[in-house]
Protein backbone atom coordinates (compact mmCIF):
# COMPACT_ATOMS: atom_id res chain seq x y z
CA UNK A 1 0.00 0.00 0.00
CA UNK A 2 3.17 2.53 0.76
CA UNK A 3 4.01 1.42 -2.45
CA UNK A 4 0.90 2.38 -4.61
CA UNK A 5 0.52 5.54 -2.46
CA UNK A 6 4.39 6.21 -3.00
CA UNK A 7 3.97 5.73 -6.76
CA UNK A 8 0.94 8.24 -7.11
CA UNK A 9 3.06 10.90 -4.80
CA UNK A 10 5.54 10.20 -7.21
CA UNK A 11 3.17 10.68 -10.23
CA UNK A 12 1.27 13.67 -8.69
CA UNK A 13 4.76 15.38 -8.48
CA UNK A 14 6.03 14.24 -11.93
CA UNK A 15 2.77 15.80 -13.57
CA UNK A 16 3.20 18.82 -11.48
CA UNK A 17 7.06 19.26 -12.46
CA UNK A 18 5.89 19.43 -16.09
CA UNK A 19 3.07 21.01 -15.89
CA UNK A 20 5.26 23.72 -14.22
CA UNK A 21 8.10 23.21 -16.72
CA UNK A 22 5.29 23.90 -19.41
CA UNK A 23 4.04 26.61 -17.44
CA UNK A 24 7.58 28.15 -17.23
CA UNK A 25 8.06 27.71 -20.83
CA UNK A 26 4.81 29.71 -21.86
CA UNK A 27 5.45 32.28 -19.33
CA UNK A 28 9.15 32.49 -20.52
CA UNK A 29 7.78 32.73 -24.77
CA UNK A 30 5.42 35.24 -23.13
CA UNK A 31 7.68 37.60 -21.46
CA UNK A 32 10.35 36.94 -24.52
CA UNK A 33 7.15 37.66 -27.16
CA UNK A 34 6.82 41.31 -24.50
CA UNK A 35 10.54 42.19 -24.29
CA UNK A 36 10.94 41.65 -28.28
CA UNK A 37 7.55 43.74 -28.36
CA UNK A 38 8.79 46.36 -26.12
CA UNK A 39 12.61 46.75 -27.59
CA UNK A 40 10.69 46.93 -31.40
CA UNK A 41 8.49 50.00 -30.14
CA UNK A 42 11.53 51.89 -28.42
CA UNK A 43 13.76 51.03 -31.13
CA UNK A 44 10.95 52.92 -33.25
CA UNK A 45 10.49 55.45 -30.74
CA UNK A 46 14.11 56.12 -30.78
CA UNK A 47 14.31 56.21 -34.41
CA UNK A 48 11.21 58.39 -34.69
CA UNK A 49 13.38 60.85 -32.04
CA UNK A 50 16.38 60.07 -33.98
CA UNK A 51 14.56 61.22 -37.52
CA UNK A 52 13.36 64.15 -35.56
CA UNK A 53 16.24 65.70 -34.03
CA UNK A 54 17.83 64.74 -37.32
CA UNK A 55 15.16 66.85 -39.38
CA UNK A 56 15.51 70.03 -36.46
CA UNK A 57 19.00 70.02 -37.00
CA UNK A 58 18.91 70.00 -40.96
CA UNK A 59 16.30 72.61 -40.42
CA UNK A 60 18.92 75.09 -37.83
CA UNK A 61 21.64 74.04 -40.47
CA UNK A 62 19.35 75.55 -43.42
CA UNK A 63 18.26 78.66 -41.45
CA UNK A 64 22.37 79.25 -40.35
CA UNK A 65 22.95 79.37 -43.83
CA UNK A 66 20.53 81.32 -44.72
CA UNK A 67 21.32 84.02 -42.22
CA UNK A 68 24.76 83.59 -42.79
CA UNK A 69 24.18 84.11 -46.82
CA UNK A 70 22.16 87.13 -46.39
CA UNK A 71 24.57 89.22 -43.87
CA UNK A 72 27.61 87.73 -46.81
CA UNK A 73 25.19 89.49 -49.42
CA UNK A 74 24.54 92.25 -47.31
CA UNK A 75 28.44 92.45 -46.44
CA UNK A 76 29.42 92.08 -50.52
CA UNK A 77 26.82 94.59 -51.42
CA UNK A 78 27.93 97.21 -49.27
CA UNK A 79 31.72 96.61 -50.10
CA UNK A 80 30.92 97.05 -53.60
CA UNK A 81 28.48 99.98 -53.17
CA UNK A 82 30.79 101.39 -51.07
CA UNK A 83 33.46 100.94 -53.96
CA UNK A 84 31.44 101.86 -56.68
CA UNK A 85 31.03 105.02 -54.68
CA UNK A 86 34.29 105.68 -54.54
CA UNK A 87 35.26 105.07 -58.36
CA UNK A 88 32.83 107.56 -59.44
CA UNK A 89 33.50 109.78 -57.19
CA UNK A 90 37.33 109.75 -58.42
CA UNK A 91 35.39 109.92 -61.82
CA UNK A 92 34.00 113.03 -60.90
CA UNK A 93 36.69 114.60 -59.36
CA UNK A 94 39.15 113.79 -63.02
CA UNK A 95 36.01 115.12 -64.91
CA UNK A 96 35.98 118.26 -62.83
CA UNK A 97 39.67 118.82 -63.16
CA UNK A 98 39.71 118.53 -66.81
CA UNK A 99 41.67 120.97 -68.66
CA UNK A 100 40.03 123.52 -70.69
CA UNK A 101 41.26 121.36 -74.21
CA UNK A 102 39.72 118.29 -72.46
CA UNK A 103 36.81 120.15 -72.01
CA UNK A 104 36.28 121.21 -75.37
CA UNK A 105 36.72 117.77 -76.45
CA UNK A 106 33.96 116.51 -74.77
CA UNK A 107 31.83 119.39 -75.62
CA UNK A 108 32.49 119.04 -79.40
CA UNK A 109 32.09 114.81 -78.76
CA UNK A 110 28.31 115.76 -77.45
CA UNK A 111 27.24 117.90 -80.11
CA UNK A 112 28.85 116.16 -83.28
CA UNK A 113 25.31 114.13 -84.12
CA UNK A 114 22.94 117.11 -83.31
CA UNK A 115 21.45 119.44 -85.31
CA UNK A 116 19.53 122.86 -84.97
CA UNK A 117 19.78 126.29 -82.15
CA UNK A 118 20.53 124.93 -78.63
CA UNK A 119 21.14 127.51 -75.76
CA UNK A 120 24.14 126.21 -73.64
CA UNK A 121 23.79 126.55 -69.95
CA UNK A 122 27.78 125.47 -67.85
CA UNK A 123 27.55 124.08 -64.80
CA UNK A 124 29.15 126.59 -62.21
CA UNK A 125 32.33 124.99 -61.77
CA UNK A 126 32.72 124.93 -65.33
CA UNK A 127 31.82 128.33 -65.94
CA UNK A 128 35.39 129.25 -67.70
CA UNK A 129 35.76 126.35 -70.03
CA UNK A 130 33.54 127.86 -72.84
CA UNK A 131 32.92 131.12 -74.29
CA UNK A 132 30.81 132.29 -76.84
CA UNK A 133 33.66 132.48 -79.31
CA UNK A 134 35.26 129.39 -78.53
CA UNK A 135 31.75 128.28 -78.86
CA UNK A 136 31.50 129.40 -82.59
CA UNK A 137 35.14 128.50 -83.39
CA UNK A 138 34.24 124.60 -82.79
CA UNK A 139 30.79 124.11 -83.79
CA UNK A 140 28.81 124.51 -87.24
CA UNK A 141 25.44 124.87 -84.80
CA UNK A 142 23.91 127.79 -84.01
CA UNK A 143 24.68 127.64 -80.07
CA UNK A 144 24.21 130.97 -77.69
CA UNK A 145 25.47 130.42 -74.31
CA UNK A 146 23.61 131.19 -71.34
CA UNK A 147 24.80 133.92 -68.43
CA UNK A 148 23.13 131.76 -66.36
CA UNK A 149 24.94 128.77 -64.74
CA UNK A 150 23.95 125.58 -62.71
CA UNK A 151 25.20 125.75 -59.44
CA UNK A 152 27.08 123.28 -58.24
CA UNK A 153 28.00 121.68 -61.10
CA UNK A 154 30.37 120.71 -63.75
CA UNK A 155 29.98 119.99 -67.31
CA UNK A 156 26.86 121.51 -69.25
CA UNK A 157 23.62 121.27 -70.28
CA UNK A 158 22.59 121.93 -74.04
CA UNK A 159 18.70 122.98 -74.47
CA UNK A 160 15.99 123.36 -77.49
CA UNK A 161 12.58 124.21 -77.90
CA UNK A 162 12.36 120.37 -77.05
CA UNK A 163 14.78 118.52 -75.47
CA UNK A 164 17.97 119.06 -73.02
CA UNK A 165 21.09 117.04 -73.37
CA UNK A 166 22.11 116.83 -69.92
CA UNK A 167 26.02 116.61 -69.68
CA UNK A 168 26.53 117.57 -66.12
CA UNK A 169 29.30 115.46 -65.18
CA UNK A 170 27.95 114.94 -61.80
CA UNK A 171 24.40 113.49 -62.99
CA UNK A 172 26.04 111.63 -65.83
CA UNK A 173 28.53 110.00 -62.86
CA UNK A 174 25.04 109.62 -60.96
CA UNK A 175 23.28 107.81 -64.17
CA UNK A 176 25.98 105.83 -64.70
CA UNK A 177 26.41 104.81 -61.18
CA UNK A 178 22.69 103.62 -60.61
CA UNK A 179 22.64 101.79 -63.35
CA UNK A 180 25.98 99.96 -61.84
CA UNK A 181 24.51 99.65 -58.99
CA UNK A 182 21.23 97.67 -60.15
CA UNK A 183 23.57 95.39 -62.04
CA UNK A 184 25.53 94.70 -59.26
CA UNK A 185 22.54 94.26 -56.91
CA UNK A 186 20.87 91.75 -59.59
CA UNK A 187 23.80 90.07 -59.35
CA UNK A 188 24.76 89.61 -56.05
CA UNK A 189 20.82 88.82 -55.22
CA UNK A 190 20.35 85.96 -58.33
CA UNK A 191 23.42 84.17 -58.19
CA UNK A 192 22.52 83.85 -54.33
CA UNK A 193 18.93 82.87 -55.30
CA UNK A 194 20.54 80.21 -57.38
CA UNK A 195 22.56 78.95 -54.59
CA UNK A 196 20.02 78.10 -52.42
CA UNK A 197 18.09 76.68 -55.14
Amino acid sequence: MNTGVHAIIQRIHADAEQHSNERYVEIKNEVDTEISSENVRHCKEYDTQRETLKKQHEYEYARQMERTNSRLKRELFSYQHQLVDEIFDMAVTKLRASSQQEFIAMFQAAIKDLTGSFILHLGALSDKMLDQQTIGEHTGLTITLSDETIPGKSGFVLRDELVEYNCLFEDVIEDKKSKQMASIMQEVFANSSETEA
